[in-house]
Formats: C-alpha cells, structure tokens, sequence
C-alpha cells in the first residue's frame, strides 16, 4: 500500500540542524507536487539525516536484535576516539540529486576541503571498525522512496524535470560532531537516538 513496512536495524548518523530539514522538506515538497505518482508514503522531515555508517538492517527483529546489542556495546567503547572531536564541524556541500539502488531518490553530499574530507573519514573508519561496510561510503541524504509499483515514462519525465530544477542549486551546511549518534530504527521514517557519541 505504499506506507512504510517495518524494517529494523541500527546505525551512526548525523542529525541535522532544523534550516536544513526545512530546506530538504520544501525539496520535498517539490518532488511531490509535481510527481507524487512516482513515490510511496513521504518521509517526515525529522527523518532526514546524514547516515555516517550502517550497521545491521532485517525486515525480522529477531534477525537483528543480538547484533545491535552487540553493536551498541562496542559503540560505548568507541566513544573517547569520537568525543576528541566533540566540538568540532565538518563543512558539507551539496552535489546532484541521483537514483540511489533503484529505491529512492537522495542528494548527494562532498567534504567542502581537505580537513572536512579527513575528520569525515577518520570518524568512518572508526565504526567501520565495528561492523565492516560492504560498499563504499556514499554521504547523501535521502529525499523519496519510490512507488513499489513503479511508475510510467510519462511520470519519470515528470521528475525529472523536478529532479534537474533542483539540481540548478547547492548549498552548504555543517555535520556537526556534537550531533553524532548511535540510532535504532523500526522502518525509513522511524529512528530512535540510543546514545549521543560526542558526550
């Protein structure tokens, strides 16, 4: 029916300022406006995030209860490697809204410099360390998840006029280090902060 179905597991991710989540929402809104056809149930804005790293993901909970508990355990032991950078902000730029695994539509996120790119991947390597990723680090924010019935030609057209009108702008904003978390979920619009790493 196109609501969210449970789907439960854990992650690191940065929480976002409230202008950010205002911005990504009127995107949003945009997207469904003109394409509403092309999406499932829409994400609350309180659920965009920056994932930092994934950890464990099951439509079965009792598939991924041990792991997290596991996880959450570990995280605690990585916290002082995390809270050396507690005050600290990672500048982050927008790049293209794209087609993420045939299931959503996200933006694409880059470093703004050097350091950003350093303190980024330093605080990757450090959970990867817990739960090794199988692919590659893609920093994005995820705007829609399409309609599991698919959609016409006529319709993708229509997005893609959306999608390329979004993409004629970027910003900048800041990952701030302070609002790093350990989170578990019960489905991509319901995320619940465990453990706030930077304190």
């Amino acid at each position: 029916d196109n609501k969210f179905k449970k789907f439960y597991g854990d992650n690191v991710f940065f929480d976002l300022d409230n202008s950010v989540k205002e911005k990504l929402a009127g995107y949003s809104e945009l997207l469904y406006a003109k394409a509403h056809e092309c999406f499932c149930e829409r994400l609350t804005p309180s659920a965009f995030h920056v994932t930092l790293h994934d950890l464990s993901n099951s439509v079965s909970l009792q598939d991924v209860c041990k792991k997290a508990a596991e996880h959450e355990l570990k995280i605690k032991d990585k916290r002082a490697e995390i809270q050396k950078h507690a005050n600290r902000k990672i500048k982050i730029k927008s790049n293209f809204i794209f087609n993420m695994v045939n299931t959503s539509l996200v933006l694409g996120l880059y470093p703004a410099g050097e350091e950003d790119y350093d303190l980024l991947t330093e605080l990757y390597s450090i959970i990867d360390g817990i739960e090794k990723s199988d692919y590659p680090f893609t920093p994005h924010i995820t705007l829609a998840y399409y309609n599991i019935n698919g959609f016409c030609p006529q319709s993708a057209k229509k997005s893609e006029e959306v999608v390329n009108r979004l993409n004629d702008n970027s910003f900048e904003f800041d990952l701030n280090v302070s609002n790093l978390y350990y989170q578990k979920f019960e489905s991509m619009n319901d995320y619940k902060n465990i453990i706030n790493l930077a304190l």
